[in-house]
């Protein structure tokens, strides 16, 4: 199972990316590995959302799509990783 984690440069294990794109306003993306559940990205998706808000009162913008990772050397393959992605709303508290 991926661990949550924030995502890093090389990271094969999966992980969450955020950014603020307005004051209140994030982007998240959380991605597993092909290996667990795709529910566990969404889980990971709000759990980050939760705390870039401080609180658990916030609106949500995310979908469940999967990201293609081609591995060409030695042998090429691929595999679908899950990932929720999407913006989050903080509300004022």
């Amino acid at each position: 199972m991926t661990p949550y984690q924030k995502a890093g440069f090389f990271s094969s294990t999966g992980g969450y990316e955020d950014k603020e794109i307005a004051e209140g306003i994030y982007f998240i993306k959380s991605k597993v590995n092909a290996n667990t559940n795709p529910s566990v990205a969404l889980d990971y998706w709000h759990r980050r959302a939760k705390e870039l808000c401080g609180h658990s009162e916030y609106k949500a913008e995310v979908i469940n799509s999967f990201d293609t990772n081609v591995n060409p050397d030695p042998y090429s393959s691929t595999s679908q990783w899950p990932t929720a992605s999407g913006k989050v709303f903080c509300k004022k508290s």
